[in-house]
């Protein structure tokens, strides 16, 4: 799969930030955090490096460098947070994910923010990608994202109440209004309805002492 460009990533064709190192790191964060459902392919990780670099290569210079420098920290994640004396593209998959989730919750905010806002980056790139957004059920045209949903028959439309015209005493015509049918969907039992279905019994020493 080679790295075709996306939409956003024309701005600065001929501008890359990251460095060889920096390359390696943040395809071990890329396989950490997009692997645990399902294997993504070598060769989409690689196009997905390839893809974030263009895309933060369109921000300023003092961004790029301040980017490369919470990459660093996410790097030195391990370390830092005392789980081993190894840099983090060193470690297991399993071993990664676990030292993500800790720095993400980590209560200093300079750690967990150098993983959040890469985190938010990788993931905004990697879930533009046309075989991802496919595979989320939206249209291929770039113009206007278009979600392919099954469609509902419409319900049948609920009758209005009907007024009901009833003679009383006293007025020559009262209206009323009909209840609403009884097969209305999920209907709620209340206890009140429960008692007025089922009065208590009366015993005849009660009938008794009220006689």
């Amino acid at each position: 799969m080679t790295a075709s460009p996306l939409p956003f990533l024309s701005s600065f064709p001929e501008r890359s930030t990251l460095t060889r190192r920096d390359r390696i790191v943040l395809r071990a964060v890329a396989e950490a955090m997009f692997s645990q459902d399902a294997e993504v392919d070598e060769s989409r990780l690689d196009a997905h490096v390839e893809h974030v670099d263009r895309f933060i290569s369109n921000a300023s210079r003092p961004l790029r460098a301040g980017l490369r420098l919470a990459l660093f920290v996410v790097r030195l994640a391990p370390v830092l947070l005392f789980f081993r004396m190894r840099m983090l593209e060193s470690l297991s998959v399993d071993e990664r994910v676990t030292v993500l989730t800790r720095l993400e919750r980590s209560r200093f905010a300079e750690l967990s923010l150098a993983f959040i806002g890469w985190r938010a980056v990788m993931t905004m790139v990697f879930y533009e990608h046309p075989a991802e957004l496919e595979a989320l059920g939206y249209a291929s045209e770039r113009k206007v994202y278009k979600r392919h949903l099954a469609l509902v028959p419409a319900a049948a439309p609920v009758p209005m109440p009907i007024p009901i015209a009833i003679p009383m005493v006293g007025a020559a015509v009262a209206v009323a209004v009909a209840p609403p049918p009884e097969e209305s969907g999920v209907r709620l039992r209340d206890d009140a309805d429960e008692d007025s279905a089922h009065p208590p019994a009366v015993h005849a020493h009660d009938r008794d002492e009220v006689a």
